[in-house]
């Protein structure tokens, strides 16, 4: 009886290899250095040597580690940079993949599951890199009586109102995307529109279980933003100044969750039914057959 896997030659598996290097050179080539060369004609640069630098110069100097070391802290402290990596997109990113991590352990080890434990011999680290690239990598199925332009434009709302949260929250000092002086006001606010981001996606998917979803979780969102902005009000008396970047640093001899300890109960718990987390995951509804507003979503959508 013939084999139902094909037979595994070792050249095949290095040409596969050279392949992926060779796709991966050709791009770098091709479409990473010239979008990075180009970018360099719209940022100011520093002077390194008593000469203003400039792109041509910038790359000539990227062998010398010694002289590229001003240049890599000069961009470090740009907007751009603060904004795309840290303490911004992908800081946020590495800090969500990391939760989403130690809650999966917990799970796995309250419900004995194998996967996010043992897979891959390294404390289950790599089921969680599996499984997320199986979900970037799903094909996105948009329904046939789905309204399309909100349906693609929902998730990118969804994106940019985090993100945008993220900009106002100061993670060391000196380090934060836009420092406001009402930034609470401003979280607060911004915090405002998920509910009806997720109203709006539930709708366009034109299907009966992510509406009702869609209504719950508007229902409770909103429900649960009074205690949570409440929570919130004696640490801005506490701090004086609306300023998130000032009520960090008040907290530098003792924080504030021992002084109101109340308060960052009723915040935490707020927190988790406006992220829809375990026990108030009721308009999700994971453990359902469906789940919530989020059951026409599919791939890098979900």
């Amino acid at each position: 009886m013939a084999s139902l896997t094909p037979d595994f030659r070792f050249g095949n598996f290095v040409a596969s290899i050279v392949w992926v290097l060779f796709v991966v050179l050709a791009l770098v080539t091709v479409l990473i250095l010239p979008i990075i060369f180009f970018t360099l004609f719209y940022i100011p640069l520093p002077v390194v040597d008593g000469q203003v630098l400039t792109p041509y110069l910038f790359f000539s100097m990227m062998v010398d580690p010694s002289r590229t070391l001003p240049i890599i802290q000069f961009l470090m402290h740009t907007t751009l940079f603060k904004a795309a990596v840290f303490p911004g997109f992908v800081f946020a990113a590495l800090i969500a993949a990391a939760t989403i991590f130690v809650e999966r352990k917990l799970l796995a080890k309250m419900q004995l599951r194998v996967g996010p434990l043992y897979a891959g011999k390294v404390e289950g680290i790599l089921q969680l890199l599996a499984d997320g690239l199986k979900l970037l990598t799903k094909e996105i199925i948009v329904p046939s009586g789905a309204d399309k332009p909100i349906f693609w434009l929902a998730p990118i709302m969804f994106v940019a109102t985090a993100a945008a949260v993220v900009a106002l929250i100061p993670v060391a000092p000196g380090w934060v995307v836009a420092d406001v002086d009402v930034g609470l006001i401003a979280v607060f606010a911004i915090l405002g529109f998920f509910p009806l981001i997720a109203l709006l996606f539930s709708w366009a998917s034109n299907s009966k279980y992510p509406f009702i979803g869609g209504l719950r979780a508007l229902h409770q969102m909103i429900a649960f933003e009074i205690p949570f902005f409440l929570s919130a009000l004696p640490v801005v008396l506490l701090s004086s100044s609306l300023n998130l970047t000032e009520i960090a640093r008040s907290q530098y001899m003792i924080w504030n969750i021992f002084l109101l300890p109340i308060n960052a109960f009723v915040f935490f718990i707020s927190s988790l039914a406006e992220l829809e987390r375990i026990p108030f995951d009721l308009p999700e509804a994971e453990s359902e057959i469906v789940a919530g507003w989020l059951t026409e979503t599919t791939g890098m959508i979900y």
